[in-house]
């Protein structure tokens, strides 16, 4: 059903762009009077649908919010236990005080999202609500920023066209649900070009200033803005200064705060190329356990063709052999398959408008979102390894264009709006219906997502066994779930080795190899994964079973 609304979706589309060109020539009058009292509707309660599409931004973010997606993340669970520790001890679970970056397991993770909890812990304290809450506040703050540089007293519209697209977008809905740190870039990128843009709008300098701190701190929030930030602000700074809008003088107070925040990272990155030893003190700044490099290549435009089509659908399951359900689903894709006619209109418009701007040297802000999807664009060329998350960035100048895409054939024949938006809001309603109903059945057993482990983490206690075996069996981190699930002090833990405590009676979990008991104690619980020579091998030892998902409980009882 899905597949055969969006095919429908997208002809319709683009039958409505050639139809607003045919209406043009025609210049029917009952097309115009439509079209006129559409834009009167829009004049009359603009407030009124600014806020409640802002309400409903809000709504989307944090209904179910801590049920959907269902579980927690093994970079969720990570996060949410070095947080806890940082607040509590000042230290992360290894040891280091207050780092700069964090050792998530055997790669890295970047700090801004877990400091941001860290905040909320202490106002609120701990809860999955908190954990999560960063992404949803970010979310918002999108849709206030992009508001805020698209406002115009003249011109209504447009950035009433992008609130709803934004609004309604299934990639910035499902994105702001769950706590994965890297997506706060777009958050932070956002805020700080929307900065930007105003700065130069207002000749401030205050607000200049206040853009390269955003930019500075941006860089907190994903190891990729290594590479990212400084192709957007190099195209940026030599296009300002360009159509001089951009002096010496401002160019220097603008990097000060981008270089000042930077030198923590650039110290941490000759630390682990091996040209210094890690920094301890009351701030760390870390050896990484799996420094990702290596991550990074030549852009290679063959090999990450395929990111060009995951940007506007899903990532590729035969690719990564694992289901990216969290990104997004292919039913619907990043922003619906409809709006696919309407984004290459706006981006070919925008790159017109940076075109005009050069020649004219004049500011336009089209040409900060060409400069910002191109960036984003190239960097994914040069990664092993492309995803939508990775790609997260670039999700912010795409629903832009998209909504100028929408917005020329609105500036054509007005009345065109009103079956693109009842397109856009049946996609929406069957979106909200997938999503809020179908989505964690289907998405059960996801990859990385521990959907069951904590259920049945919940059970074994109720066995009142004193020594629990787990098979590592997610990514040979399951020990974090325990650590979270009891509030294992980061001194009293190792990988291998936990004892927590359950009504008065002291449980110790052992971690180990995936499926390699030697001998089956009769006097233990375990939990192990779906495969069926481990259950033979439990059902040959007259052991009980009860089924979380894609773990198994196996016990003895006379």
């Amino acid at each position: 059903m899905y597949s055969i609304m969006n095919i429908i979706s997208v002809i319709l589309s683009v039958v409505l762009i050639f139809l607003g060109l045919l209406l043009i020539k025609k210049n029917n009058k009952t097309i115009n009077k439509i079209g006129n009292w559409v834009e009167e509707i829009v004049k009359k309660y603009y407030k009124v649908f600014i806020l409640l599409l802002l309400l409903l931004t809000i709504f989307t973010s944090v209904f179910k919010i801590t049920s959907l997606p269902y579980g927690l993340h093994v970079d969720e669970a990570g996060l949410a236990y070095d947080a806890q520790a940082i607040e509590k001890y000042g230290v992360d679970r290894y040891l280091r005080s207050y780092p700069i970056w964090l050792n998530n397991y055997y790669g890295s993770q970047s700090s801004m999202y877990a400091y941001l909890v860290i905040l909320l812990i202490k106002m609120f304290g701990f809860s999955k609500l908190v954990l999560r809450m960063p992404a949803a506040i970010f979310r918002v703050l999108i849709f206030v920023f992009m508001y805020w540089i698209l406002r115009d007293e003249k011109d209504k519209f447009k950035p009433l066209l992008f609130a709803f697209l934004f609004t309604i977008c299934p990639y910035f809905i499902m994105q702001s649900r769950w706590a994965l740190d890297c997506n706060l870039l777009v958050g932070f990128l956002t805020i700080s070009e929307c900065i930007l843009i105003k700065s130069i709008q207002k000749d401030s300098t205050k607000l200049l200033i206040l853009s390269g701190i955003c930019f500075g701190l941006s860089l907190y929030t994903y190891a990729l803005s290594f590479i990212i930030l400084p192709l957007i602000l190099l195209l940026t700074c030599i296009y300002l200064l360009y159509i001089k809008k951009l002096n010496f003088k401002k160019l220097v107070l603008f990097g000060i705060p981008i270089a000042l925040l930077a030198i923590p990272l650039m110290i941490m990155l000759l630390i682990n190329n091996g040209f210094m030893e890690e920094i301890n003190g009351f701030i760390t700044i870390p050896k990484l356990v799996g420094y990702r490099g290596s991550d990074l290549m030549l852009p290679n435009f063959v090999e990450n063709a395929y990111i060009l089509k995951s940007i506007f659908s899903a990532d590729n399951e035969e690719i990564f052999h694992n289901v990216y359900w969290y990104n997004a689903v292919p039913e619907f894709g990043t922003i619906y398959y409809m709006t696919i006619p309407f984004f290459i209109i706006g981006f070919i418009y925008g790159i017109k408008k940076l075109v005009k701007s050069i020649k004219e040297k004049n500011f336009d802000i089209n040409a900060i979102f060409v400069f910002w999807f191109v960036s984003v664009l190239f960097c994914m060329f040069m990664v092993k390894i492309p995803t939508i998350h990775r790609a997260n960035a670039i999700f912010a100048p795409m629903v832009y264009f998209s909504a100028i895409g929408i917005y020329i054939v609105f500036e054509k024949v007005k009345a065109v709006i009103i079956p693109i938006g009842l397109l856009l809001t049946i996609n929406f309603g069957m979106f909200m219906n997938f999503y809020f109903t179908e989505y964690n059945q289907k998405s059960e057993g996801v990859y990385l997502f521990a959907t069951t482990y904590l259920t049945a983490l919940d059970y074994v206690k109720t066995l009142k066994r004193e020594k629990v075996y787990l098979d590592q069996l997610l990514t040979s981190e399951e020990y974090i779930y325990v650590l979270l699930d009891y509030q294992i002090s980061p001194y009293d833990y190792d990988t291998e080795h936990i004892v927590g405590e359950y009504e008065g009676t002291a449980i110790e979990y052992n971690f180990i190899e995936s499926g390699k008991w030697i001998v089956l104690e009769k006097e233990s619980a375990y939990v192990a994964g779906p495969d069926e020579w481990i259950a033979q091998r439990f059902a040959n030892e007259g052991f009980k079973c009860e089924e979380f998902g894609i773990y198994r409980v196996y016990y003895y009882e006379e």
